[in-house]
């Protein structure tokens, strides 16, 4: 071997090795593929669904407790949150009681990581843009509770009214939007400050709603009536009712409370498509966005409760609550494509991206 030859052989071996191990460093640095999970909380059977997307099979099975009011996901999609009400046994109203818990479960392992007792009847809750803090409305009280994800309590109550029911954040994570049932109002909470800072009425309790990412428009459904808001929440003011299609059927909400016509509404997530339930004669109806003009109203299981989305757009999944189901609609074809067997009252659920490592 030359003299020349000789001096470059150990250079070559260092930038190999530094070849190998900066490889080994981009690798381990890479995340894994995430894993798209529908989570469906079964309320009268006290367990969640687990079905994978998009091939649409339950995979699992993950026992909670009675009675689940609702479920959602920390940003970084490594926690499901669930709350659940300790029922008092009313009659038939299982749902009713007087306090409650917020648990935590792994979405890796499906263990539950941790429980906060709640002073109240838990609500359809939101959490935090940095996961910090779960948003809990309390139907029965004057308080939405604040839950502090490190601490592992109730850190605060905010001021709102009682019937505290739906939530929604906004894009930008600054504000809260909370719905009453009993104050027909939609109260706005500034979430640096937890504090309540305005309201938007309504002629009605406030049921499900939901909103643009620009918050320039909220579709807000209502207790008694067969069509929804169309809101301006800038303006904090209502600027029509869009009614629903009858499909020349005839109407019937519940007659006594908590007056049950419509509930659940949703935007695609590329905000082209409205979807709402027309719970009360068993389809989803199909609306442009943001012309709202009725494009489809698609048959599915009775009593549609809640409605959610695939991450990519193309699924739309409708929980039947009155016969146990699950309707999955392909959004471009507008129509059910398959129909799942769930547990007992099927009601809300979230999608998750559940990192695989």
């Amino acid at each position: 071997m030359s003299r020349s030859a000789a001096s470059r052989q150990p250079c070559s071996s260092v930038a190999a090795v530094r070849r190998a191990v900066a490889c080994a460093l981009l690798a381990s640095t890479v995340p894994a593929p995430a894993e798209e999970i529908l989570y469906v909380h079964n309320t009268n059977s006290g367990e969640i669904s687990k079905i994978a997307i998009p091939e649409h099979e339950v995979i699992g099975t993950i026992p909670i407790g009675l009675y689940m009011d609702y479920v959602a996901a920390a940003p970084d999609g490594r926690v499901l949150y669930v709350n659940r009400i300790e029922s008092l046994g009313v009659g038939r109203a299982t749902n009713i009681g007087v306090s409650g818990e917020l648990i935590a479960v792994s979405t890796a392992t499906d263990e539950i990581l941790w429980r906060v007792p709640i002073d109240g009847m838990t609500h359809h809750m939101s959490v935090s843009k940095d996961g910090r803090h779960v948003f809990v409305p309390l139907y029965d009280t004057w308080w939405i509770a604040v839950v502090d994800t490190e601490k592992r309590a109730v850190t605060k109550k905010i001021f709102f009214g009682h019937g505290g029911h739906g939530s929604k954040l906004s894009a930008d994570g600054k504000r809260l939007y909370v719905g009453s049932m009993m104050n027909d109002i939609i109260g706005i909470i500034d979430t640096e400050t937890l504090e309540m800072v305005d309201r938007i009425g309504f002629p009605d309790g406030v049921r499900p709603f939901t909103l643009t990412r620009d918050e320039s428009r909220m579709y807000v459904q209502l207790s008694r009536t067969h069509a929804f808001a169309v809101v301006d929440p800038r303006q904090r003011k209502v600027l029509r009712m869009v009614p629903m299609p009858s499909l020349g059927r005839k109407v019937e909400g519940d007659e006594f409370y908590p007056h049950n016509v419509d509930h659940g509404i949703a935007l695609t997530p590329d905000e082209t498509l409205l979807f709402a339930n027309g719970s009360a004669i068993d389809v989803v109806s199909v609306f442009t966005h943001p012309a709202l003009e009725h494009v489809k109203s698609i048959p599915v299981g009775r009593d549609p409760n809640s409605i959610a989305f695939s991450k990519d757009g193309r699924f739309a999944y409708v929980t039947n609550r009155k016969e146990d189901t699950l309707s999955i609609l392909d959004t471009a074809k507008l129509e059910e494509v398959k129909r799942l067997t769930l547990g007992d009252l099927p009601q809300r659920m979230v999608v998750i991206d559940v990192p695989e490592d």
